[in-house]
């Protein structure tokens, strides 16, 4: 069972911030999702505006992401993506998620190009 990590950025006297992100050890991904929105929702404060709920997970070297924003249930789907580590950890709120995860960024490969030329023969990968 990979362990989750989620976040929530919110908007507290103008400024964008974010919370220490916390550990979600559910089965699945909608499992994680829905306890990551619950607590979050649940764990601001009055003055706070939830703007983002992000999660994501550590798999073969490669970060998945889902984020969405506030919203009722049904009223917003979760955005997936896929995104390297070196690549996430520039932003703040998902180097902390990579380090709450136990995840070394200095370590992770660099990402795959979309197109490599050797010798004069031009390879490209399948997207």
């Amino acid at each position: 069972m990979t362990p989750y990590a989620s976040v929530a950025l919110f908007r507290r006297d103008g400024k964008v911030t974010f919370k220490a992100p916390r550990k979600e050890r559910p089965q699945d991904a909608t499992q994680a999702r829905k306890a990551a929105i619950r607590f979050w929702r649940g764990n601001l404060n009055e003055d706070d505006r939830l703007l983002k709920v992000i999660v994501l997970r550590e798999s073969d070297g490669v970060l998945e992401i889902s984020e969405r924003g506030p919203g009722r249930q049904h009223d917003r789907a979760w955005v997936e993506y896929r995104s390297d580590i070196a690549t996430a950890a520039r932003e703040p709120h998902l180097a902390a998620c990579i380090r709450e995860l136990g995840i070394s960024a200095e370590g992770a490969p660099p990402a795959m190009p979309d197109v490599l030329v050797i010798n004069g023969v031009t390879y490209r990968r399948d997207i």
